[in-house]
């Protein structure tokens, strides 16, 4: 093999696990359903882009479940609706 063709396995197995870490890491930002449905329903029709607005705006109110997430996942709440706002998933929706 020439050095070439070695360059060549080498970027293809870092794109490889570049794709894979990206993958991985996209399945750790998770928020529960019941919780999204609570900030779709609070944040609907908010221009949730600006990152700083939107930590601002989101506090602790509604259910004792909502409180308990939000002071343990503020920036994934954050995550979220700005995503939403800018339409793609930055943050995965799961059960719960």
């Amino acid at each position: 093999m020439d050095n070439k063709r070695i360059s060549e396995i080498v970027e293809e197995e870092m794109i490889k696990q570049d794709a894979n870490r990206y993958r991985d890491m996209r399945k750790i930002l998770t928020i529960p359903k019941s919780i999204a449905d609570e900030l779709d329903s609070v944040f609907a029709g908010v221009d949730a882009t600006d990152i700083g607005y939107v930590l601002d705006q989101t506090g602790p109110y509604g259910s004792r479940a909502f409180d308990d997430y939000y002071f343990k996942n503020k920036n994934i709440i954050a995550l979220y609706l700005a995503g939403k706002a800018l339409g793609v998933d930055l943050v995965k929706v799961g059960e719960g």
